[in-house]
């Protein structure tokens, strides 16, 4: 029975925390440490993979407060997915509210620990990469804890694309070396930036009834749901009009140049499964497989600069 009961608990803190959507801010992670390695010749193993542990214990502690401050909205919600709706695991009563301010407890002290232990081995400047961290727990848990609470005040969706792309690529890009003032890291954050926001404002669209319950203000009840889908089209579209190696697609290999037809077909296929979602009026079923379509999308700005560092 107690072991049944451990390995119903393990289950409940793999499901709270979400581990879909780490992927993606690994790639931009990356991508910002192989920028710098492109452009300064540097690359420190123990800098990357501390970092990174930090970054995702920082991603760790955003999705448990999430958790823990989206339970009215998510105890509601009759759209929960894969993709959105939260982990249920509090509506479900798999964990307790208490075991989640452990577990957040715990996660913060980590962080702490982490980040000590990467100031012995880095060589910059301490005080940047403080100032990181606080940036990255003010958005993260920011997001949906009161007092700043972004979710709840039309601000989530930004907030999401910024901590997804420019801020997980400029921590690469710095770690390893790279200056806040280089322009690689923000030029190639911009489609990621685009593409991340598009899936977020998606993300709203099942949560549109139970969001509209508790007064949270995605751009989905801001806007309505077919406005905040119209939204995401554009944004899919200018992720792809963004591309910064669009100017030398004559140029490229043909790698690269088929990467970026692909991840086009991508997003034209997202746009039209949209728009039929728009023309349906069925606003309130899950778009699971919309959402797998968005979030893979997503990808593709992180791997295409990627491969043209690499091969660069």
């Amino acid at each position: 029975m107690e072991s049944n009961s451990s390995i119903k608990k393990i289950s409940a803190w793999a499901k709270v925390s979400r581990l879909q959507f780490y992927p993606l801010t690994f790639i931009a992670y990356t991508l910002g440490t192989i920028a710098a390695y492109r452009n300064l010749k540097m690359f420190n193993l123990g800098v990357f993979l501390l970092g990174y542990l930090i970054i995702f214990l920082i991603e760790l502690a955003t999705v448990l407060t999430n958790e823990y401050y989206d339970y009215q909205t998510d105890k509601v919600n009759l759209n929960a997915g894969f993709f959105t709706g939260g982990s249920r695991v509090l509506v479900e009563e798999k964990l307790s509210s208490k075991e989640m301010k452990y577990g957040l407890s715990a996660v913060f002290i980590l962080i702490l620990i982490s980040t000590f232990v990467f100031f012995q081995i880095f060589s910059g400047s301490s005080l940047s990469v403080l100032l990181l961290v606080a940036i990255g727990l003010f958005l993260g848990i920011g997001y949906t804890a009161p007092p700043i609470k972004f979710c709840y005040n039309g601000l989530g969706e930004l907030v999401v694309a910024i901590t997804h792309s420019p801020y997980v690529i400029l921590c690469g890009y710095f770690f390893q070396g790279g200056s806040f003032y280089d322009p690689t890291p923000w030029i190639f954050s911009v489609p990621l930036f685009l593409a991340v926001f598009a899936a977020n404002t998606l993300a709203g669209v099942p949560d549109y009834e139970a969001d509209e319950t508790v007064s949270k203000k995605s751009l989905a009840v801001i806007f309505g749901i077919p406005n905040a889908s119209l939204i995401a089209i554009s944004f899919i579209i200018l992720a792809a009009a963004t591309n910064p190696l669009l100017k030398d697609f004559k140029t490229l290999n043909l790698v690269l140049r088929t990467l970026i037809l692909m991840s086009i077909f991508h997003g034209t296929i997202l746009a039209v499964k949209i728009r039929k979602f728009i023309l349906r009026e069925e606003y309130y079923d899950k778009i699971d497989k919309i959402m797998l379509l968005a979030l893979t999308y997503v990808i593709w700005y992180g791997i295409i600069p990627i491969v043209y560092f690499l091969l660069g």
